[in-house]
């Protein structure tokens, strides 16, 4: 499932959840945990549904109980991330 924050400083975000299961666990359970990760390009005002050099990361935690609280904690991961790029000055917002 894909949550799109269409433009953010001059980049697409891109939230993906997932259901997360413990690769460690040898029985079949049922839980409904979930995994974030996001998925972040440079795009423009003009047009903000194309997008270059994407870049995918996975954010390392705890499984979420639920999509929308995994949503959230994705978008906010993609923002500080996007916040740090723009101010160590890699890009110009």
């Amino acid at each position: 499932m894909a949550y799109v924050i269409p433009f953010y400083r001059g980049f697409r975000l891109e939230t993906f959840v997932f259901r997360h299961q413990d690769a460690d666990s040898v029985e079949r359970k049922h839980d409904r945990t979930f995994g974030v990760s996001v998925r972040i390009s440079r795009t423009t005002l003009e047009d903000p549904t194309s997008s270059t050099d994407p870049k995918v990361f996975r954010l390392e935690s705890l499984p979420f109980d639920s999509i929308g609280e995994a949503r959230r904690a994705g978008n906010s991961y993609a923002q500080s991330l996007i916040d740090d790029i723009v101010r160590d000055g890699l890009v110009k917002s």
